[in-house]
């Protein structure tokens, strides 16, 4: 039996680069990640809607320093919120909060969105920890943002521990929230597995019986092996948020 193609947009954003929309008919579905959701890029999600996973990033830090080209949390949901009455399958729609800024403010700010999120009907989400690349730190310095990590690179166990228990409150306190993450072993009360996975191709009636986790990107990703990547980025996108993986 043929392996199925799972598209996603991880190289960019799928509101700038709005390229993906014509590799659809070269996958058998797709992962669109965002964190905008902008006039074109809603149009072509109804459009394309039972192919499409939508992944929307909603950190809760849109229009502050680390987000200064982005929409404010409350605006990123009642736009998806619109989504769902115009006709996109609410169950398509992951919320990401991704990064987690794992200090007193983030962790709180995490916790409201996830809280907000839930109270919206949305019931899966994603996170992650702040990554400590040298230029993500450099960014913070410059833009005069006080560093998580004081004089240290990366989260300690001690950070991971923090989210943790946070996690647990918000899944003790919201039930049936689903919290998932991918290439972070430290964070325990969550589920494991990729941003694509099987339950994805389930959600899209796809049937396979060999959805492995094996994963190509950096260490940990659990991710499926039939992903294929559906953008060309290559750089920081124009939404310039502080913690971007990408060098300038």
């Amino acid at each position: 039996m043929r392996k199925p193609i799972i598209g996603v947009t991880e190289r960019g954003d799928a509101s700038i680069d709005l390229g993906w929309a014509e590799k659809l008919s070269q996958v058998d579905g797709a992962i669109i990640i965002s964190k905008n959701l902008t006039p074109q890029l809603r149009a072509l999600l109804l459009a394309h809607a039972g192919k499409a996973i939508f992944h929307m990033s909603v950190t809760g830090w849109g229009g502050f320093s680390l987000e200064p080209n982005l929409p404010g949390w409350h605006e990123s949901l009642a736009r998806l919120q619109g989504l769902v009455s115009a006709g996109f399958p609410r169950d398509h729609i992951v919320v990401r909060v991704d990064p987690i800024i794992p200090d007193d403010c983030g962790i709180s700010i995490a916790s409201v969105v996830l809280h907000a999120a839930y109270s919206s009907g949305f019931r899966r989400a994603r996170v992650s920890v702040l990554d400590g690349y040298p230029h993500v730190r450099e960014r913070f310095r410059e833009a005069g943002v006080d560093w998580p990590y004081g004089e240290r690179m990366q989260a300690s166990d001690e950070h991971f521990e923090r989210v943790d228990a946070m996690l647990r409150r918000s899944k003790a306190e919201h039930p049936g929230l689903v919290i998932e993450t991918c290439a972070e072993p430290r964070l325990k009360s969550v589920r494991h597995c990729g941003c694509v996975s099987e339950y994805d191709l389930n959600i899209l009636g796809i049937e396979f019986d060999d959805v492995d986790a094996a994963g190509y990107q950096r260490p940990g990703c659990m991710c499926y092996s039939g992903k294929r990547e559906l953008l060309n980025g290559s750089g920081q996108c124009p939404y310039k948020c502080l913690y971007c993986y990408w060098k300038s």
